[in-house]
């Protein structure tokens, strides 16, 4: 997919193209920078005059709650990830009565949950599911009986809230 994402260091912006895997890109490859996949082809030896740009993705928050970290969390959400599960989502605050917000990401038919709990006892919602089916394109792991939907840990984010989880009437303790 063909997007402004390049920047020289004197500010000119350059389009590419964005990939998530290399047979997006033809005859290049696809690499990741930023968590982001440009495709790049091999150098010509006879090309000299190639200019250096760095990259200028603009990583767009997620459109729903529940959603992959990698791409952003909404403003009521934290990057959440669960000790014991391989994996992060962005996970909201519950509300005074215990609900969750309703609007999750596409292609899942998980269910809110306000599930977990953290040790000083602010609850959290998560996507709760029996089978990765049910998350879209995440992934259902189980942890004490209840599945989770998360997605793979991006190796760049590094503000990811680690949590361990109990289950509790219910709840789950992060």
């Amino acid at each position: 997919t063909p997007m402004c994402a390049l920047r020289t260091t004197t500010g000119d912006k350059y389009c590419a193209l964005t990939c998530k895997e290399s047979s997006d890109c033809g005859t290049g490859a696809c690499q990741k920078i930023m968590g982001v996949g440009l495709c790049t082809y091999s150098s010509a030896a006879l090309i000299t005059d190639v200019k250096t740009v760095t990259a200028e993705l603009e990583v767009e928050t997620n459109p729903t709650h529940y959603g992959d970290p990698s791409t952003g969390c909404e403003s009521d959400e934290e990057a959440v990830r669960v000790q014991g599960l391989a994996g992060d989502f962005c996970s909201p605050k519950c509300d005074s009565s215990g609900s969750c917000p309703s609007d999750v990401p596409k292609g899942d038919s998980a269910t809110p949950m306000c599930a977990l709990r953290t040790p000083t006892g602010d609850k959290y919602c998560a996507l709760t599911c029996k089978e990765s089916s049910d998350c879209g394109t995440g992934a259902c792991q189980k942890i004490m009986g209840v599945g989770l939907c998360t997605y793979s840990s991006a190796a760049l984010i590094t503000d990811v809230k680690t949590v361990t989880a109990e289950l509790q009437e219910q709840e789950m303790i992060i």
